[in-house]
């Protein structure tokens, strides 16, 4: 059997960006073109005032998550196709807006949706629990007919032969899919931007980062173009968007969700090993992530997909007990900005208050364990992807060439067992580290979970590189962890000035909050991250659902 090998476009890349810009463009139907002014700060409100909806398609679009919006559908109070037409026209406006798709399959989405309704007006039932809900999914994800062009000119016209797993599974569940949404170039840089597709807007406010690497999904969520996506995660892509939009998502641990047949900027097969790259939802509500891990984990996806452990979706019993919850406040190189701190004093004060149980601890070994991610990362020093982008002549993107890691020397074997022998040895030291903190609590049992936050500041500007080692911790030991918005900025609370920067790095992330500067960010989602040990996500939504609770904040 031969190895798998990603064909490519042989052209220059500015042609290839032409033609794919052109491709895209005739996508979108006339009749769904909108006038509008750019300029605005916040484009969250362009999807009413646009017009082009009708209060029903807003009333679908707007009023529900996705387990709400299955749960009429099932019931016979919307049709498959007008709730696929709605999200098909609200991810119009919001490319339109702000940039965020690659893909675009309306047509095929909506012959879907009929089919779906033919079902279940024959047989009275749903064809399966996620029948007739559109599903976005980041560009990564290949679906049968359509590029992955993952921000790589030379990936551009290559129709994908089949589709990843995961899309079979969604679609096993009755699943709609429809778009596909922007990523950086090499999914590497926490800016969503490339050569061929642009920059990726983010609906809150036009100065501040989409985020990446799955940018576009959270831009597309947030402005509700899409309730429930696909996306991946390997240094903090999913959870860092999902963050600087004000919406949910969780990073599970690799196993967990089928990853067979994606697309990713290493040569075929790297993704298998190292720091494993998973697939994650990101929702407009916790509970949405929670169904979409459970659904797919009720097909049973070891059957079909090499990547897949067998982890049933085992629902825990009862606790009966207050929570044991980890706290760490510090990163252990930036100082936590002040709305992220307030953020995370008045969520444990409200959890102390409601009788559960905190306990102060630190990020364990935070800077070999960053190193080490940092090495796996950078193991082919970007060669690959420099030869990818060498096909057409394509430039590394500003984000790529101001983010630090590539190019770089490229490891050996041996240097990848050694980082491998070391990554072992972090991942026993964690679990010691967990289990003492039953020396700790109230219950003499180990914590609950950590909480914390996904970065040290708020969301910076476009370009603007600064990095968190709250992120890819998870990643290299393999922890899950949610993603879930608790407060805004508020500078009537917030207007604090910061103590003398520890180095460099907190300089930089600093220079965020100086005077002058931060009040741009006034209202601006700030969320927090709840994690849990490996593979334990049923464990770790149990005791996500004691917290909202606790915050009034059931979904």
């Amino acid at each position: 059997m031969k190895p798998v090998v990603f064909p490519v476009t042989a052209k220059p890349w500015q042609e290839i960006r032409d033609a794919k810009l052109a491709e895209r463009e005739t996508k979108i139907p006339e009749a769904w073109r909108i006038t509008f002014d750019p300029e605005p700060v916040n484009l969250l409100s362009l999807a009413k005032d646009c017009g082009l909806l009708t209060p029903r398609e807003l009333e679908i679009t707007e009023n529900y998550d996705a387990t709400s919006l299955l749960a009429e559908i099932a019931k016979g109070s919307y049709t498959s196709q007008e709730v696929t037409i709605a999200f098909c026209k609200r991810s119009a406006i919001a490319q339109q807006a702000l940039n965020c798709l690659t893909e675009i399959f309306y047509d095929e989405a909506i012959e879907r949706a009929k089919w779906l309704d033919e079902q279940f007006e024959k047989t009275g039932t749903t064809v399966g629990p996620l029948h007739g809900l559109p599903i976005c999914l980041k560009d990564s994800v290949n679906v049968k007919g359509y590029d992955s062009v993952v921000g790589i000119a030379a990936y551009a016209f290559q129709a994908e032969k089949e589709n990843s797993v995961i899309v079979d599974l969604m679609l096993k569940l009755g699943a709609v899919m429809y778009v596909k949404t922007n990523v950086p170039q090499s999914m590497m840089v926490p800016d969503t931007d490339n050569n061929v597709f642009g920059t990726t807007r983010n609906p809150i406010h036009k100065e501040i980062t989409a985020s990446g690497s799955s940018g576009g999904l959270a831009a597309l969520i947030k402005f509700r173009g899409s309730l429930l996506g696909i996306g991946t995660d390997v240094g903090g892509s999913i959870r860092v968007p999902a963050y600087s939009h004000g919406i949910y998502s969780i990073k599970p641990s690799s196993g967990r969700l089928p990853y067979h047949n994606m697309k990713g900027y290493l040569e075929p097969g790297a993704e298998t090993v190292g720091v494993l790259c998973v697939n994650a939802p990101m929702a407009v509500s916790y509970r949405d992530c929670e169904m979409l891990m459970r659904l797919v984990a009720e097909t049973e996806p070891w059957l079909y997909d090499p990547s897949c452990q067998y982890l049933p979706w085992i629902k825990p019993n009862p606790l009966n007990r207050p929570l044991s919850v980890g706290i760490i406040r510090f990163d252990g190189e930036v100082q936590t900005l002040p709305p992220i701190a307030r953020a995370l004093n008045e969520v444990c004060d409200k959890l102390k208050e409601a009788g559960h149980d905190l306990i102060e601890l630190e990020l364990y070994q935070f800077q070999d364990i960053s190193d080490n991610a940092v090495d796996f990362f950078t193991v082919d020093g970007g060669m690959f992807l420099k030869s990818q982008l060498d096909i057409t002549g394509e430039p590394w993107s500003t984000a790529v060439s101001n983010g630090g890691m590539y190019p770089c020397e490229k490891k050996g074997i041996s240097e990848f067992h050694a980082y491998s022998s070391v990554r072992a040895e972090l991942q026993r030291a964690w679990l010691k580290y967990w289990a003492d903190t039953a020396k700790k609590t109230k219950s003499g049992l180990p914590v609950d979970a950590l909480l914390l936050p996904i970065q040290s500041f708020p969301a910076r500007p476009d370009g603007f590189l600064v990095r968190s080692h709250f992120s890819r911790t998870w990643n290299l030991l393999d922890y899950p962890g949610i993603i879930f918005p608790v407060a805004t900025v508020d500078m009537g609370k917030d207007d604090i000035d910061m103590p003398p920067p520890l180095n460099d790095m907190d300089a930089k992330v600093q220079s965020t909050w100086a005077k002058g500067v931060r009040e741009r960010l006034q209202g601006f989602p700030i969320g927090l991250q709840l994690v849990g040990q490996r593979q334990m996500e049923p464990k770790l939504f149990q005791t996500m659902d004691e917290i909202a609770k606790v915050l009034a904040n059931e979904h």
